[in-house]
């Protein structure tokens, strides 16, 4: 458990720092945002590789390591590719494709990230991500799948996380994970406000709440 903290904090400042320049990068270039559901035509045979890209960033521990690439002759995004940029089992750290944004449309509501992924020969582990952070880069909640992640070989199947934005939170963050090698491979994937009925799968506020007021856990995040 003390690792799901140590590795939301971890990646919480390295994403901070990177959205602070990818949000001056944006700016020069205008970027459009990003829709919140992806796939089919956005996927299909009408973007390019620089268009679906836009709104989205390879982060992650070791971003060097990892590539985002395209099927199809690297032209048409059918299915995007986060894999890594060489099949060695060695240890490469994590890379991620990555979007982030303002919480002000989802504060006070549950919102859940699905996607339809497989792996490829993945040596370490991959999934689904989602980050919620409040004031002065705090984690209010997090969960990354690693306690069902997908590992090997996969074939297509869709993944879930689901968090709660509380009235506080600042930003949103989210997407696909790779830790070590392999690749993952997205067919759809969706970002949408759910009833309060969909189960959280939050792994940061239930451990806040069962350390003591001032604890390591609580006070770290």
């Amino acid at each position: 458990m003390k690792y799901f903290i140590l590795f939301a904090v971890c990646f919480s400042s390295v994403a901070f720092a990177q959205h602070r320049k990818g949000d001056r990068a944006a700016a020069r270039e205008q970027a459009q945002p990003m829709p919140l559901a992806i796939g089919g035509s956005f996927f299909g045979k009408q973007p390019k590789l620089r268009s679906w890209v836009q709104g989205w960033g390879l982060t992650g521990t070791r971003p060097d390591a990892y590539e985002i690439r395209c099927d199809e002759v690297f032209t048409d995004c059918a299915v995007p590719i986060l894999r890594t940029r060489a099949f060695k089992s060695e240890p490469l750290g994590m890379g991620s494709l990555t979007h982030s944004e303002s919480a002000e449309t989802w504060r006070g509501r549950r919102v859940e990230l699905r996607a339809e992924l497989r792996s490829g020969a993945v040596d370490g582990w991959a999934g689904l991500w989602m980050r919620v952070d409040g004031p002065g880069g705090k984690v209010l909640a997090f969960d990354n799948m690693q306690n069902r992640a997908l590992r090997g070989t996969t074939s297509f199947k869709w993944y879930s996380v689901v968090l709660d934005v509380p009235l506080d939170a600042e930003r949103v963050s989210f997407g696909v994970l790779l830790h070590g090698p392999g690749a993952v491979f997205v067919r759809e994937l969706v970002f949408e406000e759910v009833d309060v009925n969909v189960s959280s799968t939050d792994l940061v506020g239930p451990l806040r709440a069962q350390s003591p007021a001032g604890g390591s856990s609580g006070g770290s995040l």
